[in-house]
């Protein structure tokens, strides 16, 4: 069965890119690794562990002549409309699903640079799913008939559990969604209202910590045993296809600083958790993360381990969705040898 509640309320993409200010040239240019002259980009607040306002913090995105403008917290659905409209620039969260699903409701978004990586430190796993500590539920096996939290449907934390499931001979339509916010769901799941609270890195270590909970599993386990355990946390940052063709080269420059964030939190990973906890006002040794991979641009082979686990679950029809409308390199400067350094 296929998905599409998660986009359920869109409609056409907002009408076709405006190719006369395309061509305009009024846009800032990428000239030696920077733009020459700033861009105001406005991304949503994030709620959880991001590259974006740690590389801010650091001034990468400064030095490349990017000014960040947050516009408030904002996920999924909602925040896919308004990258669309244009009230948002970038689509600094979210997985291939993400992005699959979103162009399927007609919204034109493309991913043009990867997000985190998973990793089998408790510290750095993209995800946890947690049951307490005298739960009976000690196998996929015991999960029929549970309530199992989720940010939203059509999320990355449905998909690997939905995986999970499905590796062990079960359906998702065994198990009970429910819909909650993953700072809501530790509560939910001390007080009885859930059974399986599905929470991102940030949130498990002080999870864990307070004791009463444990793992039941992680992506990293998820991901490896459907073959590719790094994969298993491989998200996206996408914009739309008409900001694309409109100032590529703010692309660019978004890219240029990115990457230089990504590898500095994974050379100085617990100095980006300390930046990462102030941020999101939690105590910094009760905080995790995420790390990113060595590559500097898109990989099409863990694009593809998405769309097959994807497919496998239901979540889109085989081969309704085609790796290469999702993602473009075509304006990394690590790739056209824009920018030369070695990271």
């Amino acid at each position: 069965m296929e998905y599409s509640g998660f986009f359920y309320f869109f409609a056409a993409a907002t009408g076709p890119i405006d190719a006369e200010a395309a061509a305009s040239g009024n846009g800032p240019r990428f000239v030696g690794g920077k733009l020459d002259r700033p861009f105001d980009l406005r991304v949503p607040t994030m709620s959880g562990f991001n590259e974006i306002y740690i590389g801010e913090k650091l001034g990468f995105y400064k030095e490349v002549g990017l000014n960040i403008e947050y516009t408030g917290s904002m996920t999924g659905s909602m925040l896919a409309q308004s990258v669309i409209n244009g009230d948002n620039h970038l689509f600094g969260t979210g997985h291939i699903l993400t992005i699959a699903k979103a162009r399927e409701a007609g919204a034109k978004l493309k991913m043009v640079l990867q997000g985190s990586f998973d990793d089998s430190d408790p510290r750095k796993t993209h995800m946890t799913y947690l049951v307490k500590e005298d739960s009976p539920i000690r196998t996929a096996a015991d999960l029929v008939g549970k309530k199992v939290s989720i940010a939203y449907v059509g999320s990355c934390v449905e998909l690997l559990f939905s995986e999970y499931l499905r590796q062990n001979g079960l359906t998702r339509d065994q198990v009970e969604w429910v819909v909650m916010a993953d700072n809501q769901a530790e509560n939910a799941l001390r007080q009885g209202h859930i059974d399986v609270a599905g929470v991102h890195a940030v949130f498990t270590a002080s999870a864990l910590q307070r004791g009463g909970v444990r793992p039941l599993v992680n992506t990293w386990q998820i991901g490896t045993a459907a073959g590719n355990g790094p994969a298993s946390s491989y998200s996206t940052r996408a914009f739309s296809e008409r900001f694309i063709q409109e100032y590529p080269d703010v692309v660019k420059a978004y890219i240029a600083a990115t990457v230089k964030t990504q590898h500095w939190i994974n050379n100085n990973y617990d100095d980006a958790i300390k930046i990462a906890a102030e941020y999101l006002n939690v105590d910094t040794d009760k905080a995790g993360g995420t790390i990113f991979p060595s590559e500097n641009a898109i990989d099409p082979v863990k694009v593809r381990f998405w769309l097959k686990m994807m497919e496998d679950n239901g979540f889109v029809e085989p081969g309704s969705a085609k790796a290469e409308e999702l993602y473009t390199n075509d304006l990394n400067p690590y790739l056209s040898g824009e920018i030369k350094e070695d990271l």
